[in-house]
Order: structure tokens, then sequence, then C-alpha cells
């Protein structure tokens, strides 16, 4: 079966994110607090998302995240860990754009696979107050 052109995947991995785990970044347990991932997981998101749309020669679009799925915290992340952020396309709506982002770190040599989830966005446009949704290739698309 063949995917359409709004529905399709194009499976290539962007490294969206890089960073280092912080004591700040603590809960009382002394494992990194789940919703400084969070963040980090929406940020690489659409960071990976402005990549997908710049790849496809879309025009550059303000874009908002609409919602979080399927997110499933595999193993503890420490102080210390190198995570890393990578980001695929799993969908393209008229508007939308859905990312799915892997959440990995390098311990003792070996490749420790830590979070993933996917995240949506919306292409925006309009004053702040009112923005709407806006085709994501484009006007007229």
């Amino acid at each position: 079966m063949t995917q359409s052109p709004s529905t399709a995947c194009d499976g290539q991995r962007y490294l969206a994110l890089k960073t280092v785990m912080l004591p700040r970044d603590t809960n009382p347990h002394g494992t990194i607090f789940g919703g400084v991932i969070l963040s980090y997981l929406d940020l690489a998101g659409a960071v990976g998302a402005h990549h997908a749309i710049r790849s496809r020669n879309w025009p550059d679009q303000a874009l908002v995240t609409v919602g979080m799925k399927s997110i499933a915290f595999h193993r503890p992340v420490w102080v210390g860990d190198i995570v890393s952020f990578t980001t695929r396309v799993v969908r393209v709506g008229r508007t939308s754009l859905t990312m799915h982002v892997s959440v990995d770190t390098e311990r003792d040599g070996a490749a420790i696979h830590l979070t993933d989830g996917e995240v949506t966005y919306v292409s925006v446009s309009g004053p702040p107050q009112d923005q709407r949704p806006s085709p994501i290739r484009g006007e007229g698309t």
C-alpha cells in the first residue's frame, strides 16, 4: 500500500538537539525530572520540523505545539548524560506536521535508548492574538 504525499513519511533521521544533563534538572530521586525531558523533546521536535520544512523548500512559518502522544520513558536519565534528540517526520497534514523524537545517550560505550514520543505542530499565521492554522506547504496547497 502506498501513502499519499500528505501522509508519507520520509524516514530520514535528523539530530535536532544534543545537550548535557545538569544537576539543576534533577528530581528528588536524583534522576533527571521527566518534565525537563519533555521540554527538550518538544524543542527538538520543533527544530526537526523546521528542518523538514526547509529541506522540502516549503515557506518558513511559525509552528505551535498542539499535542504530544505515546511518550514513553524507558530508562532513567542521569546527571552528566550527554543526551541526543533525533527526529523523523511521521505525518504531514494540510496544516500540521507530526514528528517522532527519539532520546538516546551513550554509557560505557553502549548506546542507551531513554525516551521517545510523537509531537504534532500546526503552522499558524496572523497576529499573535488571532493566529489561525495555515497550510504547511504554503498558500494554495
